[in-house]
């Protein structure tokens, strides 16, 4: 009963503040409608202080001694009368009026001065001239603020074309003001037919406007009213200025022209006064209906409250028991057993839902309750049930993907297999870069297909036997990637990485330095480095900075939460790809992944690896011999057909990693000789690419191998060759 009896007496009193604001709103405007005839006395009184100013300021250029005192008495008075009224206005809801009500009393608190630079001739007439303008523009200011308030649609239409009359009459005086100064001098000085024909193109603008805002009564008030030979005789004159405008001398009386332009905008004003009383009648009717409606609508209301109280409380005596216990039931549904339900449905495979049913509400009612409870119970059973479908429709498309990308890698190891072939016994320089281009670009296409299986939810069939020092890592990572050549590495230190985890991070690496080079300038250098993480001396932070334009907070923001985000793939997903396979591949082994901008520009991937993955120096090197055992990748990606990565064991191979060098240090010798005792398992990246793709003893034959083929001298790739070494002096990535 209290709930649905407070929600009536809070729309009561809803219901009452509006048809309250509603009246004041009405009342205000009737204020301010009144507010407009002193305004529009004023603006008046201004519009002929400044026409006759112009005629004085050009007059004295002739040694005239014509003066305009007795038009700043009359402004004097006008601006008593509109400060007292609006004295009586109340901005204190309305910023819209307060604003345009004091912009208008600074202005006319600074009449004064602009007078006495008039006397003094302190400032150019222009300068004069726009500064009434400005007076006059503010009080017709008060005109928009009208019409923002309500005062009923009639009143709102007079109110629109009284402040579109009002711009007519301050254009038609302003020409009057422009033409009253050329014919005191007798000419158009510079600068002042612009002036002119702008002033008599706005005051027609402005005559069309309001005479597309008036109604037809108002039209045939204009048209009945502004007409006869002064209004044609204004017209004359402006257009014989206009055509005169070249000529040494106009040759109109100003006299004349005062006396025909003032007549019209007498004309003008009577039309806008009209207007006005129609105006201040109007909005007075609609705020004395508004408040007769305000009233009986109270009555209507309190009556409407006191009988929707008591029938409430009659029907909802009724209703307690089922209700109480359906909100109950439904408020465990919905916070509790759905959401459980539907995570569980998400996450598992179709297989293990078995008979899986949601839970009903415990309502038996052969009411609308009931109905309601069923209705409920039927909405749960169909949300189960879709999210049973996609379950289904996910594991159907995942056994399509893991099937499509076996086949693929099958395929693509076959034809890397046949590129090796090819490169053995190839012996041309340049063809043989080709070759290694070709392979590059399968071996992008096998991560490709192993990006496929990890959404898949399966295994990329790739493993490494032993740990591999980090070093390697970093190569191995760059060698998978378009353009190696513009990553720099800088590991720190001759940390290992388990065995588990190497291809995965590999994997992970590549992806985030392939983004890095993907959205960075085709000039600019990608960075990698180690560091001890802050605060964890046991981690490892990896950190892959680029040069690009960066990411704003929000896009950081949404890739950072994508990383997070490895149980469901979002709608997003299929854009970033390889983003969904690295948080799926960091989550796996506990890896941390985020985005940060780059200190200067771009940015930074950083990859924290735990200290459960860190296994100190890598076991390349056996005491006392020359060459240790290498391990390569296998793949068991279909079974039963050619491995796509084979793994031999008791491949040649060389000792531990040392770091890679920093930008600017020369590369390690290659192809013919070794510059220490110990090198990496594999020095470059087509050494790792070998490693990755090819069988035991696949490059066993006499033919030189990749890595010594693009050390020697007469092989040198062109600047397109993205497969070949770097020169010496650049770092090696």
């Amino acid at each position: 009963m209290l709930i649905p009896g407070l929600l009536a007496g809070v729309l009561t009193a809803v219901s009452l503040s509006r048809t309250i604001n509603d009246v004041d709103d009405y009342g205000q405007f009737s204020a301010l409608a009144r507010l407009q005839q002193p305004a529009l006395r004023l603006v008046h009184a201004l519009q002929d202080e400044r026409d006759v100013t112009a005629g004085f300021i050009a007059g004295r250029r002739k040694g005239a001694e014509a003066n305009p005192r007795r038009q700043r008495a009359e402004v004097d008075t006008a601006a008593a009368l509109y400060r007292q009224a609006a004295d009586d206005i109340d901005t204190s809801h309305d910023l819209q009026l307060y604003v345009a009500l004091r912009s208008a009393a600074e202005e006319l608190r600074s009449l004064p001065a602009l007078r006495t630079s008039v006397d003094e001739a302190n400032l150019t007439q222009s300068s004069i001239l726009a500064y009434y303008t400005t007076a006059i523009n503010r009080l017709m200011d008060l005109g928009p603020a009208l019409a923002a308030h309500n005062g009923g649609s009639k009143a709102a239409r007079q109110a629109r074309a009284l402040n579109a009359l009002s711009r007519a009459v301050e254009h038609t005086s302003r020409v009057r003001a422009d033409l009253n100064s050329v014919l005191t001098t007798g000419t158009f000085l510079v600068g002042q037919f612009p002036d002119f024909a702008g002033a008599v193109a706005r005051q027609q603008e402005s005559v069309d406007d309001f005479l597309a805002t008036a109604n037809e009564a108002q039209q045939n008030l204009y048209a009945d009213t502004v007409k006869g030979v002064s209004v044609s005789a204004t017209q004359a004159i402006q257009e014989r200025a206009a055509e005169q405008a070249q000529a040494p001398g106009v040759d109109v009386d100003p006299a004349t022209w005062r006396k025909v332009s003032t007549h019209k905008i007498t004309l003008m004003r009577e039309v806008e006064s009209q207007i006005l009383d129609r105006l201040i009648a109007l909005s007075g009717q609609a705020h004395a209906s508004r408040q007769s409606a305000a009233l009986s609508g109270a009555a209507g209301l309190l009556a409407v409250f006191l009988a929707t109280g008591w029938v409430v409380t009659v029907v909802v005596r009724s209703m307690t028991r089922p209700l109480k216990t359906l909100r109950i039931s439904a408020l465990q549904v919905a916070n509790q057993h759905l959401p459980e339900a539907l995570t569980r449905l998400r996450q598992a495979d179709i297989d293990d839902l078995g008979d899986y049913r949601a839970t009903p509400t415990a309502v038996a009612s052969n009411d609308e309750i009931g109905e309601v409870a069923e209705a409920f119970d039927a909405v749960q059973n169909a949300a189960v049930a879709l999210v049973k479908d996609q379950a289904a429709l996910r594991a159907h498309i995942n056994g399509m993907f893991i099937h499509l990308s076996s086949r693929n890698q099958h395929l693509v190891s076959k034809l890397l297999t046949e590129i090796g072939d090819m490169e053995q016994h190839e012996a041309n320089p340049d063809h043989l870069a080709r070759l290694f281009r070709l392979d590059h670009l399968a071996t992008q296409m096998l991560r490709t297909d192993e990006s496929l299986l990890v959404l898949a939810g399966s295994d990329t069939g790739r493993r490494w036997q032993q740990p591999m020092p980090l070093p390697e890592i970093l190569l191995a990572a760059s060698a998978e990637v378009e353009q190696y050549t513009r990553i720099d590495c800088r590991p720190a230190g001759e940390v290992a990485i388990v065995a588990d985890a190497v291809t995965d991070l590999v994997h992970l690496l590549a992806e985030l330095m392939e983004n890095a080079t993907v959205f960075s300038g085709a000039g600019s250098r990608v960075t990698v480095t180690c560091r001890p993480a802050r605060g964890h001396h046991t981690d490892l932070v990896i950190s892959i900075e680029d040069q690009g334009s960066g990411m704003t907070a929000e896009h950081l923001a949404t890739v950072n939460h994508r990383l997070a985000s490895t149980l469901s793939l979002d709608p997003g997903a299929g854009q970033s790809m390889g983003l969904f396979v690295v948080g799926r591949l960091a989550a796996k082994h506990g890896i941390g992944v985020h985005l940060i901008p780059s200190p200067r520009q771009g940015t930074t991937a950083l990859v924290r690896i735990p200290r459960d993955l860190l296994a100190g120096r890598g076991p390349y090197h056996t005491p006392g011999h020359g060459h240790a055992t290498r391990s390569v990748l296998a793949d068991s990606a279909a079974a039963g057909e050619a491995p796509a990565h084979p793994s031999p064991v008791g491949a040649t191979a060389s000792p531990a990693v040392p770091a890679l060098p920093l930008v600017g240090e020369a590369a390690p010798a290659r192809g013919g000789h070794r510059t220490t005792d110990a090198e990496p398992a594999f020095g470059s990246p087509q050494e790792w690419l070998d490693h990755r793709r090819f069988a035991e003893g696949l490059h066993a034959s006499g033919r030189p191998s990749p890595a010594s083929l693009a050390s020697q001298p007469n092989h040198n790739p062109t600047s397109s060759d993205t497969r070949g070494n770097p020169p010496t002096g650049e770092g090696q990535s």
